[in-house]
């Protein structure tokens, strides 16, 4: 008796193995093999080297951040930044006065309010800026997007997919899983006009839209860049009066506290 029960045991332990590993490949999948594309790392390279000697800039412009339930808020900015961490802006009102100024000094992020006198600040850690800006946002990706470029999600496998005839492709970076992670459109000269990016579910966490170019010193630069979060959040930035290259002291990325 004993033996039986023994072996009744040991193919209960063995079907529950069996079960166990079938649930754990139909939650995670097999890896899917994506094969490599010259045309689509061709065309990340070229994104790649987009101004990439430009490291530093200013200009003055105009920022927009509007998000559900609130009112839409329109300032003029100043805005400088230096790669691959600092970035400082600086909003007025539209009839005078400043409103409020966002920084990074590579170690922290500041958010100072002027006409409360308020500052916070927090250590950069990943530097996102999903708390103060609501939208899955570096200020790396700014920074890059601010000198001409797309942030890429290059861990993954790039792929391009024809879109229709006489159109251009789009530019997809697919996971280990098939699932495309980023998307980017490209106008017929190869210039990115769009980028949309995607969680595992597949759900738009973020997309990027680029209107108007203009040409600073050889340098290909947007005039329009707006970024939309997965709930209508947006921020809108136009670029004005850039300069590029031009020295910058570091103490300008640490605001000073507002005189109260």
């Amino acid at each position: 008796m004993i033996e039986i029960s023994s072996r009744s045991n040991l193919h209960a332990v063995v079907l529950l193995l069996c079960i166990w590993a079938a649930l754990w490949g139909c939650a995670y999948g097999p890896k899917v093999e994506v094969p490599g594309d010259p045309a689509a790392e061709e065309m990340v390279a070229r994104l790649k080297a987009t101004n990439a000697g430009l490291i530093r800039f200013k200009c003055l412009g105009k920022m927009t951040l509007a998000a559900a339930g609130q009112p839409v808020q329109s300032f003029r900015a100043a805005m400088a930044g230096a790669l691959n961490d600092r970035l400082r802006i600086d909003m007025f009102a539209p009839f005078g006065g400043s409103s409020g100024t966002f920084s990074s000094d590579g170690k922290h992020l500041f958010l100072v309010r002027h006409p409360s006198g308020e500052i916070y600040k927090k250590r950069y850690g990943s530097g996102s800026l999903r708390r103060m800006l609501q939208i899955d946002v570096s200020v790396d990706d700014l920074l890059e997007l601010m000198v001409g470029r797309i942030p890429l999600e290059e861990k993954w496998s790039a792929r391009l997919e024809p879109v229709g005839e006489g159109d251009p492709a789009w530019l997809l970076f697919i996971d280990e899983k098939g699932r495309i992670r980023q998307r980017i459109s490209v106008d017929a000269h190869n210039k990115p006009l769009r980028s949309e990016w995607f969680d595992s579910s597949q759900r738009m966490t973020h997309t990027l839209t680029i209107n108007g170019r203009q040409v600073v010193d050889d340098f290909d630069l947007p005039r329009r860049i707006d970024l939309t979060g997965d709930k209508g959040e947006r921020i809108t930035m136009v670029l004005e009066r850039y300069s590029a290259n031009v020295p910058l002291d570091d103490q300008l990325f640490v605001p000073l506290k507002p005189p109260s």
